[in-house]
C-alpha cells in the first residue's frame, strides 16, 4: 500500500512538472508576441496559459494590460485585479491596479490597495502622500495626518508637509495643533525668510492679523525687497481694502528697474484684472504698457503680455502683428510670434511676408517642417521653383519624428506640384505618391495627381477613383468637380461629364454672371465647351469657349482659339 502512494506521489507530480513546462513554454512565447505588438496572438497564447494554470497571476496580469490597451478598463482593470488576489505582495500589481482607480478617481478602491502597497514598500513616502491625499479626499483627516507623520519620520520636517498638516488640523477645528505645525517650521529653517511669508500669510488667512503682520515686519527689516513680502504685503493691502496703499504698491513694483521681469508680469496681470472687471481702467493699462516699453527690453515677456491682451480686447490684427515683430526684435526665435506672424501673411495672400517669416523661423528653428512648407510654397508662388524644391526637400531631410504626418503629407504634395510644372512628371508622380502615403485622403494632392494624369490618358480608373474620393469630401468646391468631369470626359463618358461640368459651370446662367464669377477660371469654361462640343451642343460649346476667351486669365489652352475659329473640339 504504501509503494502504491509513492507510485501515485511519483505519478501526479510529474504530470505538474510537465504542466508547469508547457505553461512556462507558452507564457514566453506570448512574452514574444508582446514584445513584438502582435497583440491577437499573445492575448489567445497568455489565455491558453490560464488553461493550464487558471490561478497564474502573470497571466492574468499581462491578460489585463493588454485590454487595457485595447481601451476595454472595466474588462482590464478586473484581470489586474485578480492578478492582485492571486499574488497579493507584488508591488507591480498593486501600483498599476491603484493607478487604475486614481485614474478613475475612485478613491474608495485606491486606498487599501496603496496601504498594501505601503505595508510592502514601508520608505516610500510618495505613495504615503497619495494616501495623505486620498484620506483627505474623503474627508478622513485623522488618517491623512497619520500618513504626513509617517512622511516626516522619513525625511524629516518640510514646508509642503507641515502646511498640510497645518490645514488639516484647521479643518478639524484643532487650531493650537495647527500653529504648532508653523512653530515647528520656524523653528527648523529659522533663516528661510521665504518661509517665514507663508507663515505671516497663514495667519493673514486664519484671521490673526497682528501675528501676521509682526511676521511681515520681522521679514522687512531682514530683507526689505523680498518679493513674497512685497506680495502678501499688496494682499493684505487689498483685502483691508486699503486701495491707495494697494495701488503705490503696485506701481512701485510695476515699474521699478530692479524688479524681476516674473514680478512686473504679475502687476501686468493685475492691471488686466482691473480692465476685465471695469473697461475704466483701461487707460491705465494702456499708459503702463507705453511706459514700460520706452524703456530697453531685456526679454519678451512684457510684449507677449501686451500681445496677451490685444487678443483679448480684439484689436484689430495689425496691431498685434506689430507688437509680434516687436517680440521678434528682442527674441528673434521667438516661436509665438513667428508663428503669429506666418499665419497672419499667409491669410493675407502676403508671399513676401511668408517668405521673410519663414525664413527666419528656419534660420532658428532649422528642424520645424513647417517653415519650410510655408517658405517653399512662397518661392513657388515667385516661379522661383528650383529654390522652393531645395527648400522642401532639406525640411523633409531634417524633421523631427514628432512632425505631423499631414504636414509631411503637404509638403510631398507640394513637392509634387513643383516638379509636374518643372516637366518632371515621373518625379511628380513620386512625390504624389509619397503624400498619399502619409495622408491618404489629402484632397489637393488627390485632386492635382489625378488631373495630370488625366491629361496624359494614363490610369484613368485610378485617376477617376482619387478624383471622386475629393468630391465626396467637398461636393461644392468646382475645382474639384471640374477635375472629375474632365476625367469623365477623358475616358469617353462624356453624359456624365456633362452632368458634372454643369455643376461648375451652369448654363443656364447670362454671360454677365459667368463672366463676373470671379472663381470661375477661363480654363474651367472652356473645359465646360470640350464636354459640351464631344456631347453633341456645339452651339454651347462655342458659346463656352468665347466666355473662356474673354476672362483673359492666361490660364486656357493654345488651342482655344482655334476651336472658336473653326468651331470644334481639338486635342
Amino acid at each position: 500500500m504504501r509503494r502504491l502512494s509513492f507510485i501515485l506521489i511519483l505519478l501526479f507530480g510529474s504530470l505538474g512538472v510537465k504542466a508547469q513546462a508547457n505553461f512556462d513554454y507558452y507564457y514566453m512565447e506570448a512574452e514574444k508576441c508582446r514584445l513584438q505588438e502582435d497583440y491577437s496572438s499573445a492575448m489567445d497564447l497568455y489565455r491558453h496559459c490560464l488553461d493550464i494554470n487558471p490561478q497564474a497571476p502573470e497571466a492574468l496580469y499581462n491578460i489585463g494590460l493588454l485590454y487595457l490597451y485595447m481601451r476595454s478598463d472595466s474588462i482590464g482593470t478586473s484581470y489586474i485585479r485578480q492578478a492582485c488576489e492571486r499574488d497579493a505582495n507584488n508591488p507591480y500589481y498593486l501600483e498599476t491596479l491603484a493607478a487604475l482607480y486614481l485614474n478613475k478617481r475612485d478613491a474608495e478602491s485606491a486606498i487599501p490597495v496603496l496601504e498594501k502597497m505601503t505595508s510592502l514598500q514601508s520608505r516610500r513616502s510618495d505613495i504615503l502622500s497619495q494616501l495623505a491625499s486620498l484620506y483627505s479626499t474623503v474627508g478622513d483627516n485623522e488618517k491623512a495626518i497619520g500618513a504626513l507623520n509617517r512622511i516626516e519620520l522619513l525625511e524629516g520636517i518640510s514646508p509642503q508637509v507641515s502646511i498640510e498638516k497645518y490645514r488639516l488640523y484647521k479643518e478639524k477645528g484643532q487650531l493650537d495643533s495647527a500653529f504648532v505645525q508653523l512653530q515647528a517650521l520656524c523653528e527648523e529653517s529659522p533663516h528661510d525668510m521665504n518661509l517665514r511669508v507663508v507663515i505671516g500669510s497663514q495667519y493673514m488667512q486664519a484671521g490673526d492679523t497682528v501675528k501676521a503682520l509682526e511676521i511681515y515686519d520681522e521679514v522687512r527689516q531682514k530683507e526689505p525687497t523680498n518679493t513674497n513680502l512685497q506680495l502678501a504685503t499688496m494682499d493684505y493691502y487689498r483685502d483691508s481694502e486699503q486701495d491707495e496703499r494697494y495701488n503705490k504698491m503696485r506701481d512701485s513694483l510695476l515699474f521699478c528697474p530692479d524688479s524681476p521681469t516674473q514680478l512686473r508680469i504679475l502687476m501686468l496681470q493685475s492691471y488686466i484684472a482691473d480692465v476685465q472687471r471695469d473697461s475704466m481702467y483701461t487707460p491705465r493699462l494702456v499708459a503702463a504698457f507705453d511706459t514700460l516699453l520706452a524703456r530697453p527690453q531685456q526679454d519678451a515677456q512684457v510684449l507677449i503680455m501686451k500681445a496677451a491682451y490685444q487678443v483679448y480686447s480684439k484689436q484689430p490684427k495689425e496691431a498685434l502683428c506689430q507688437t509680434m515683430r516687436q517680440v521678434l526684435d528682442v527674441e528673434p526665435g521667438n516661436e509665438t510670434a513667428l508663428r503669429e506672424l506666418l499665419q497672419y501673411y499667409a491669410e493675407k495672400n502676403d508671399d513676401k511676408g511668408v517668405e521673410d517669416i519663414s525664413r527666419r523661423g528656419l534660420n532658428y528653428h532649422p528642424e520645424e517642417i513647417a517653415y519650410a512648407y510655408y517658405l517653399g510654397m512662397a518661392l513657388a508662388e515667385q516661379k522661383k521653383l528650383t529654390d522652393a524644391t531645395d527648400v522642401l526637400q532639406q525640411g523633409l531631410r531634417v524633421r523631427t519624428e514628432f512632425v505631423s504626418e499631414r504636414l509631411v503629407s503637404n509638403v510631398f504634395g507640394v513637392l509634387g506640384d513643383i516638379y509636374y510644372q518643372q516637366g518632371k512628371e515621373q518625379e511628380a508622380f513620386a512625390a504624389y505618391d509619397s503624400s498619399l502615403v502619409y495622408m491618404e485622403d489629402n484632397i489637393m494632392c488627390l485632386n492635382n495627381y489625378a488631373y495630370y494624369l488625366s491629361l496624359k490618358g494614363e490610369q484613368l480608373d485610378r485617376a477617376e477613383e482619387m478624383s471622386y474620393r475629393t468630391i465626396r469630401q467637398e461636393p461644392e468646391n468646382i475645382t474639384y468637380l471640374d477635375t472629375y468631369a474632365w476625367i469623365l470626359f477623358m475616358k469617353g463618358d462624356y453624359a456624365h461629364a456633362k452632368t458634372y461640368m454643369d455643376k461648375v459651370v451652369n448654363p443656364e446662367k447670362t454671360d454677365e454672371e459667368l463672366l463676373a464669377d470671379e472663381q470661375l477660371m477661363g480654363n474651367l469654361i472652356e473645359h465646360a465647351g470640350d464636354v459640351y462640343a464631344l456631347f453633341g451642343e456645339p452651339e454651347t460649346a462655342l458659346r463656352f469657349w468665347k466666355l473662356a476667351k474673354q476672362k483673359d486669365d492666361n490660364t486656357c489652352t493654345p488651342l482655344l482659339r482655334k476651336k472658336i475659329k473653326r468651331k470644334k473640339y481639338f486635342k
